[in-house]
């Protein structure tokens, strides 16, 4: 078979475009909210369809690739133009190039005079953009001024990859933040990810811009996320790319099946962690009764008796009002691999804590107090601590504090 002689001048036509729109979907409101328009060559005679990572690239001049990238606007908007006219809340999300933009062609207005031709409100138009494609830092910060005075809303799109600059969050002030598909896969089962979209997720939050979880694929993917607020999905799982009718897109038939599992999740987990605190009260119980009948010099050998009881139990170690260690850390000997022994070590008598989130909240006057998820420096591995206060056989005031492995 001969391989397809594309050109530029075959393919940069209005009938040679093809315009997909995929929905971004909000679970809590069991509806689409926006559609990203996505464009692809087309040759009819063939039936073929030109990805973007190919019909781009032939435009092999800064003016083609300017003529085309509006080209590729002014169609999604005018093939999206009849939804909006029946649902006057559905956004459009458009890509652009921000390699082209500089100071000449920021002032043509050929944006805005796309969207009101095709009858659009620029309220409704999302223009997502790649910070890192533009090297002058004004020229981007004009564009994103000028454009929101009109009324758009900015998106930070692939946030989470490799070329994406946080720095550049503040300068933008992005209405939307997508989190990247490589963020996004798998995150249910890679601690490290996860950890990054949840400060993505809190940034986003603290400055007021909505998240968007872009490629996801697997429903274990959307329930992590949904558990850290994320609620606008974009993605596979939910539905590809498709031409748009005149009729705004439908719910896809998954949005309510998610749903009615993240429902039943987030009850299970609260039954789950119920329980869990139930036998770790039982197990603190048990421990300060023991180390309430010794004086400090006997703690020592009454944890290293109580930890094997106990196999959720990473550490133990024992603080005066002070923060200071007065105990050994005793360790489940299982807790700490030989091959992360020089960078993860227990904490010997002797060491402050006084500025440990476990120990603070006690200082201040709580009788007990049971931290987020953390890595240990004592293990390397993902726990909590519980601090709680009890008396030694003197009364003189100390402070258990015990790691608590958490499950992934």
């Amino acid at each position: 078979m001969q391989p397809l002689a594309l050109d530029y001048q075959t393919l940069a036509r209005e009938d040679r475009i093809v315009t997909l729109f995929q929905p971004m979907v909000s679970i809590k409101g069991k509806s689409v909210v926006a559609v990203e328009a996505l464009s692809r060559g087309l040759l009819p005679d063939l039936h073929v369809s030109i990805p973007p990572d190919v019909l781009f690239p032939l435009a092999t001049t800064p003016a083609r690739r300017l003529a085309l990238d509006r080209l590729c606007r002014q169609l999604a908007m005018r093939r999206f133009a009849p939804v909006h006219a029946q649902c006057k809340d559905l956004l459009l999300s458009v890509n652009l190039d921000m390699s082209l933009i500089n100071r000449n062609i920021l002032g043509s207005g050929k944006f805005l005079e796309a969207t009101q031709a095709a009858g659009l409100n620029p309220g409704n138009v999302v223009i997502e953009i790649i910070e890192s494609k533009v090297q002058d830092t004004e020229v981007l910060t004009r564009f994103i001024e000028t454009y929101r005075a009109h009324g758009f809303l900015i998106a930070l799109d692939d946030i989470g990859t490799g070329h994406s600059n946080l720095d550049r969050v503040s300068q933008i002030k992005p209405d939307i933040i997508k989190i990247d598909k490589g963020l996004i896969r798998d995150i249910h089962c890679e601690y490290h990810k996860f950890e990054i979209a949840k400060a993505l997720v809190r940034l986003s939050r603290n400055i007021g811009a909505m998240v968007v979880a872009e490629g996801v694929e697997q429903e274990a993917e959307v329930l992590e996320l949904m558990g850290l607020g994320v609620d606008i999905f974009q993605g596979f799982y939910f539905a590809r790319p498709a031409p748009l009718d005149a009729a705004p897109p439908p719910t896809p038939r998954r949005v309510a099946s998610v749903a009615r599992n993240f429902r039943r999740r987030v009850i299970e987990t609260i039954n789950e962690k119920k329980a869990l605190h139930e036998t770790y009260d039982r197990a603190l119980r048990e421990i300060v009764a023991a180390l309430g009948t010794q004086a400090p010099r006997g703690f020592n050998r009454a944890l290293l008796d109580l930890i094997h009881s106990h196999e959720d139990i990473e550490c133990m170690y024992v603080l005066n009002c002070a923060g200071r260690q007065v105990s050994a850390t005793v360790c489940n000997p299982y807790a700490v691999s030989e091959a992360r022994r020089f960078i993860y070590r227990p904490a010997p008598r002797g060491t402050d804590h006084s500025l440990k989130e476990y120990f603070l909240p006690l200082s201040a006057g709580l009788e007990k107090y049971t931290t987020e998820p953390y890595i240990s420096l004592a293990s390397g591995s993902l726990c909590t601590t519980i601090s709680v206060r009890f008396g030694d056989r003197a009364g003189r005031a100390f402070i258990l504090c015990v790691d608590i492995s958490v499950k992934r």
